[in-house]
């Protein structure tokens, strides 16, 4: 009776090492190797079997009880070595299905930054970022949300790849606090950390979204805040056809992916602002351009604190006598008298502290050394980083020669206005004197006739 127990244990525990075998098959991968053994084993059982059989039909069969109990306890130490070698396989299964994942997210991070940095376009970067998670990740789907800044606060998927099927069109998502924005992605958007749902079948803030999402064999999923410089942009939301589907290592790399996504859609979008502002700032400069130098009136642009000259427009070369490469490497003290520079560098400082704007009659030499005369009007503005004095010159000399033309035959006629003056104050006064002896005379004779009349002498 002994030796049919121990029969019986050791075809037991040789059935449970043969089963074993057969399951590490599922963990390892190798088929053949754990057939062959458990095919062994089994063969080990069949023969524990006849023996068996043999002794419970009651033959005079009667085997070694010692190797038995040896088989027994060999079958024991095979039970026990093939499952301590499961577990040592499972911890190398899980080991080798966690580097493959970190080595997938790795692979997605990598060529989703090489997207980033060669992207031109902001769409087709999401997209291509989209279609990388997807294919390179084996994803179920990938989607991006901006955040819109409406009543309603909604979330607006821009790109996708995958399995997607209308569901991003039947989802209705929101950041506000009401139940449809309850979910990873209002959660997300809100507390601007991933959000994980490791079971959609179990979770009970995705049950808005649960029917849709289990339809197209969406069972886990994370939602990371696209976030960049304290903005948060929207969110990136990966599905997983399998539950618990990303561990800790794969969601740091996630998060690092949408970091960098984020940051390459403002990279993106200043660098089209930047092209645009540079467009109309060169649209700008040729219009004012044009307008410089097509302008009758001479302009200069002279550093405040160097005074040398920035740029000059063709009248002004034309006005001075210089070519047009010859100006702008001169300077104020250049095309001014020695005689006048103070007094014109004192007009200078005054307009570039906002004291007067117009200076009048300011002499300026030309390159011939003759010198002419004008009137300029400033305006101070920044060029290049540097406050530079605008000047408008208006060539004044004809006028300022007719000026002293007129001034002159003022003078000569103020002159003559004198001396015609002082001739008839003496002509006048001549005349005056005439009558005065005429009056004296006639005077003289009229007391000469009255003594006439009273000594009686008669007139001859």
């Amino acid at each position: 009776m002994e030796v049919i127990i121990i029969l019986a244990l050791s075809l037991l525990l040789q059935f449970i090492a043969a089963f074993l075998a057969l399951r590490l098959i599922r963990v390892t991968g190798q088929r053949i190797a754990w057939i062959m053994i458990a095919t062994a084993i089994f063969l080990m059982a069949i023969r524990r079997s006849i023996s068996l059989f043999r002794m419970l039909i009651g033959e005079n069969y009667l085997p070694d009880l010692s190797a038995e109990l040896v088989a027994l306890f060999t079958s024991a130490l095979m039970v026990v070595g093939i499952a301590l070698i499961a577990h040592l396989f499972l911890s190398i299964r899980r080991a080798e299905d966690a580097l493959y994942k970190i080595n997938r997210a790795l692979k997605v991070l990598t060529m989703s930054n090489q997207a980033i940095i060669h992207a031109t376009d902001e769409s087709t970067l999401l997209k291509d970022v989209c279609r990388l998670i997807v294919e390179v990740g084996a994803y179920r789907l990938a989607w991006v949300g901006f955040a819109e800044q409406d009543e309603e606060k909604t979330v607006h998927p821009v790109a996708y790849s995958g399995y997607e099927e209308g569901h991003l069109e039947a989802i209705n998502i929101t950041r506000a606090d009401i139940e449809r924005g309850r979910g990873p992605t209002g959660k997300a958007i809100r507390t601007g950390k991933p959000c994980m749902v490791k079971n959609i079948l179990t979770d009970p803030d995705y049950a808005p979204w649960r029917d849709e999402a289990t339809k197209r064999g969406y069972a886990s999923s994370i939602t990371v805040p696209l976030v960049s410089g304290g903005q948060t942009l929207g969110v990136l939301t990966i599905c997983a056809k399998n539950p618990d589907a990303f561990d800790t290592e794969e969601v740091n790399l996630l998060k690092e992916l949408a970091n960098d996504l984020a940051y390459g859609i403002l990279a993106l979008r200043a660098r089209i602002e930047s092209k645009r502002t540079e467009e109309a700032l060169r649209a700008s400069e040729e219009k004012y351009k044009t307008l410089f130098e097509s302008a009758g009136e001479g302009i200069l642009i002279a550093d405040i604190e160097t005074k040398e000259f920035k740029y000059a427009n063709p009248a002004i070369c034309k006005m001075l006598g210089y070519s047009e490469e010859q100006l702008p490497r001169l300077g104020i003290g250049d095309i001014h008298p020695k005689d006048a520079l103070e007094h014109v560098i004192s007009e200078f400082e005054a307009q570039a502290r906002g004291e007067k704007i117009l200076a009048i009659d300011i002499p300026c030499l030309r390159k011939d050394g003759t010198i002419i005369y004008a009137d300029i009007n400033t305006t101070k503005i920044l060029l290049d980083g540097k406050e530079c004095n605008l000047g408008f010159f208006t060539d004044i000399t004809e006028r300022k020669r007719a000026e002293d033309a007129l001034l002159k035959n003022d003078e000569e006629v103020k002159k003559r206005v004198k001396e015609l003056e002082e001739f008839y104050d003496m002509a006048v006064g001549r005349e005056l004197r005439i009558r005065e002896l005429k009056e004296e005379i006639e005077s003289l004779k009229d007391e000469l006739s009255r003594y006439k009349k009273v000594g009686g002498i008669q007139d001859d």
